[in-house]
């Protein structure tokens, strides 16, 4: 009977097995612009690891790393003394960069970019060439991969072929991982719909319907040679989003009065869906306009059906009522989880449809006098149109992704009637800010409790420090493991997103804290007074205290990790390179220029004012104040202020100079640009850099 099972169930399995799917994909050179993903690098003034620039002169460095795979790839961004911008590329990873490394660059207005083809050595799988591209805002500190590698071959069901693409959506160089996605041409009409709203996009888990079958993608070679499809349970088809399609119906009681609304039921209008946020500050500014054409074109046969992806019920309440608008609102307060935004795949806001009387999709986010125009047409015009071709969407190529990296404690002790405090390390990786950023921990045992704590915003490249309180009670249940939940949004141009994201916590119940370490009060002390007493030194005697103070700190380090007080020698050794950074950014002697930095200054032939905020406190503002002024003496077409950044808040508050209470100095506004550069480090560089900007 035994043996019978296991050949019955060996049979099964090869039976299964034989109904998988094993296709081949090859790279893919134009499947469209949705196969192009985009991300965010911050450059920095040092590279990640040691690499010998061989190349020629620059005045301004900046510093990336790609990693693709197993292999790390060192890229410099330099401008020569002409403002001429190039890139270096560590091709062959022996960390040097050579003057044959660089890369031939493709300028516009604004922006330098570079077409470069580099190896992916993925663990696990075969190396492949990655194309990338790389794009530099001038004078910024970051730059944007472009690229995805994506890889494409040809599926069968049941007669039914059909094209599938795979795409490296987190540009890793690993295909298979968190952020890449595939896309399949399940209507057959040799178009593939794969933005991130499209029908034909997938995420790696996600089944998809051929010739009445579903499929999933149930493996895939780490270097993109082979993709794997396994049966799934039957699962619809997604409805297409393109105009001269039927539009999805929407049901819901509205928000205000509770009144049923059905789209189905507006046939004979012509009907705008529209998915908002009161957070959404492109949203907000077009309500305006959308309230007067309701007014002017309601009567006429017009309705909006609005779909509302806030979570506090009492903002939306207020709007309303402040901004008089009379069209039914849906409401569930779960933000991106919202059923109707996710029927209509919303993964950006302001998004809108348009309908005609039949209930097609006509238009997509239109605005404006446009949206005006649209209206009138269809109103104008009862007939209903044969389907048209798709319009394009614009910016729709990178879908939304987390822009803050969040790091947590390996391990949270809870103790019975102690209350805990854990420092969360928030790293923003975009030039984007995120906004009303929220942080709950979820998980806990019945007994424990730990308030939300909301960070009002957090810059770009930013990084934040942010602590939460848990408290268990003396009859806490135990409890191993829970996780942070980070909410937040941000928005690129006319578009806002916004996203949740969790993080695993592990928690020790009952653990006992650890050990008190060492005083840090004594370091401090003695750092403060060898710090006033090299200001007063010169030559060897400054060496020497230098060096003491070095000794003094690296002892403390090693004592403290030797002791397993991570936490203070980290704190130690974050006031030892506070201290650092201050002897450095101490800039007391005059500002020298080399002769091509003096030719540079002299031949700028446009009309540039600089304002240098600046406080009494600050060590490093009077070089700031030297360098600028020394600029307006060689060339009369700089002009130059100075602002006392305390005394005048209300300015420095508008040039960005304040950010969150805190005063950043020293700080240059360029006021035809409205740039603004902070600190000394390459200063006269990054001005140079600016200078070149200005009109």
């Amino acid at each position: 009977m035994n043996r019978l099972l296991t050949i019955l169930i060996a049979c099964v399995s090869i039976g299964a097995w034989a109904q998988e799917i094993l296709l081949t994909v090859t790279p893919a050179d134009a499947v469209g612009d949705w196969a192009q993903a985009l991300l965010p690098l911050r450059l920095r003034a040092t590279p990640a690891q040691e690499v010998a620039f061989e190349g020629p002169p620059v005045i301004l460095s900046q510093w990336g790393e790609i990693t693709l795979g197993t292999a790390r790839y060192t890229f410099l961004v330099g401008v020569r003394a002409d403002g001429q911008a190039d890139l270096w590329v560590d091709i062959n990873r022996d960390r040097r960069i050579t003057p044959d490394e660089m890369v031939v660059p493709t300028r516009a207005p604004g922006y330098v970019e570079w077409q470069v083809e580099l190896m992916a050595t993925p663990a696990g799988g075969q190396p492949f060439p990655y194309p990338l591209t790389v794009v530099w805002p001038e004078g910024r500190g970051y730059v944007y991969l472009v690229g995805g590698a994506p890889r494409w071959g040809e599926v069968a069901v049941d007669g039914v072929r059909a094209t599938i693409v795979v795409v490296d959506g987190d540009l890793d160089g690993v295909y298979g991982t968190k952020g890449d996605f595939y896309a399949v041409d399940v209507d057959g009409d040799g178009t593939i719909h794969g933005d991130p709203d499209g029908h034909e996009r997938f995420a790696l888990g996600e089944p998809f319907t051929l010739g009445g079958k579903s499929y999933r993608l149930s493996q895939i070679d780490p270097g993109g040679a082979w993709v794997r499809l396994a049966p799934a349970a039957y699962v619809d088809p997604k409805p297409p989003l393109l105009p001269g399609y039927p539009a999805p119906d929407l049901r819901f009681d509205a928000f205000l009065d509770g009144r049923p609304v059905a789209l189905s039921a507006l046939r004979g209008k012509v009907v705008l869906v529209d998915f908002w946020a009161t957070w959404c500050g492109p949203c907000m500014n077009e309500l305006p306009a959308l309230v007067d054409l309701y007014a002017a074109r309601r009567g006429d046969g017009f309705e909006i059906v609005a779909v509302s992806l806030d979570t506090n019920e009492r903002d939306l309440r207020t709007v309303l009522a402040t901004r008089d608008i009379q069209w039914p609102v849906a409401f569930e307060g779960k933000s991106w989880d919202n059923s109707l935004a996710q029927l209509y795949r919303v993964y950006q806001i302001p998004t809108s449809y348009l309908l005609d009387r039949s209930g097609t999709i006509r238009y997509r986010d239109v605005h404006g006098e446009e949206l005006a125009q649209r209206v009138d047409e269809l109103l104008s015009s009862p007939r209903v149109d044969e389907p048209r071709p798709p319009t394009p969407v614009l910016g729709a190529t990178a879908p939304p992704r987390p822009i803050l990296d969040v790091k947590v404690p390996g391990e949270i002790g809870l103790v019975p009637g102690v209350e805990d405090v854990i420092a969360v390390q928030v790293i923003n990786s975009s030039p984007y800010e995120a906004e009303e950023v929220t942080f709950a921990v979820l998980g806990l045992p019945p007994q424990a409790t730990s308030p939300t704590v909301e960070v009002p915003s957090i810059p770009g490249f930013a990084e934040r420090t942010v602590r939460l309180t848990i408290a268990l009670g003396e009859s806490g249940a135990p409890v191993s493991a829970g996780s942070l939940e980070v909410l937040y949004h941000y928005c690129i141009g006319d578009s806002c997103f916004q996203i949740k994201d969790t993080v695993p916590l592990a928690f020790a119940f009952g653990e006992t804290r650890a050990r008190a370490g060492l005083p840090t009060w004594w370091l401090l002390v003695a750092i403060g007074v060898g710090l006033v007493v090299a200001m007063f030194l010169r030559g060897r005697a400054l060496t020497a205290v230098g060096i003491v103070l070095i000794g003094l700190a690296a002892g403390a380090l090693t004592v403290g990790l030797f002791r397993g007080q991570a936490t203070q020698a980290w704190r130690i050794g974050s006031v030892l390179c506070t201290a650092c950074v201050g002897i450095e950014e101490v800039r007391a002697e005059a500002p020298i220029l080399s002769p091509q930095e003096l030719e540079a200054v002299r031949q700028f032939a446009g009309s540039a004012r600089l304002v240098v905020f600046h406080t009494p406190w600050c060590k490093s503002c009077p070089y700031a104040k030297a360098l600028v002024a020394e600029l307006a003496r060689l060339n009369p077409a700089i002009a130059y202020e100075l602002v006392d950044a305390e005394r005048d808040r209300t300015r420095a508050e508008a040039a960005g100079v304040i950010q969150s209470g805190r005063v950043i100095v020293p700080a240059i506004l360029v006021e035809e640009t409205g740039r603004v550069l902070f600190g000394t480090s390459s200063l006269l560089a990054r001005i140079l850099v600016a200078l070149a900007e200005v009109p």
